[in-house]
């Protein structure tokens, strides 16, 4: 898939990077920038609610696994955003997107150790990974509630000049996420946070057809 080609190229760009204890490490910094000059491609993207194509598409895919390591390994998370659709291969809450340069993904090395960097895309299980290699910290608990305000996905109609058919997919709702920082046995940090998914409707390009009339 054509994504594929961003998240490696972004996966190697990742790959060997030193995050000393105090810095900040911006995922838009670290991939970009994010154009052809730079090996990327245009893929599919959400912009301004649509579904289109757009230079480093797939690239959510790296900012959400760059998150959840940073979050298992109790770094402050200091930016990321989630995205508008729940996508079945995210974990639900716990996800971010990216799209520079409004969007990043920041978090600091909270430890007094150096975090590096290890990812790399496994091609077999079409899947890509990142992990941080440092000294041992924080001990992380982390809690996903059920859903709740389920709203199914209904068929929309559009005039819009860039509309893109859509099938309908995933249901919206709302899921709360708490992660619990630990430190020798102590609680030293408790976030939470609740996301809100929009269902992802059917889209339809054009005008809705005539009421039936009787």
């Amino acid at each position: 898939r054509i994504r594929t080609i961003n998240i490696a190229n972004g996966a190697g760009k990742l790959n060997g990077m030193l995050i000393r204890p105090g810095e900040t490490f911006s995922l838009a910094e670290a991939l970009g920038p994010i154009d052809a000059a730079h090996g990327y491609v245009q893929a599919g993207a959400i912009i301004n609610g649509e579904h289109t194509d757009a230079w480093g598409g797939g690239l959510s895919q790296m900012s959400t696994t760059t998150f959840n390591a940073a979050y298992f390994a109790g770094m402050e998370l200091v930016e990321h955003r989630p995205h508008s659709e729940w996508f079945r291969r995210y974990p639900e809450g716990r996800e971010a997107t990216i799209f520079t340069p409004t969007i990043d993904l920041k978090w600091r090395n909270n430890t007094p150790y150096g975090a590096l960097l290890q990812s790399w895309v496994d091609p077999t299980a079409n899947r890509v990974h990142v992990r941080i290699w440092g000294t041992t910290y924080w001990t992380v608990e982390s809690q996903t509630s059920g859903r709740w305000g389920v709203v199914q996905p209904r068929t929309v109609y559009s005039q819009s000049a860039t509309c893109e058919p859509q099938s309908s997919g995933n249901p919206g709702f709302s899921v709360q996420v708490t992660r619990t920082v630990l430190l020798d046995g102590e609680v030293t940090d408790t976030e939470t946070w609740t996301t809100t998914y929009r269902p992802q409707n059917q889209i339809v390009c054009g005008s809705p057809p005539p009421p039936s009339g009787g």
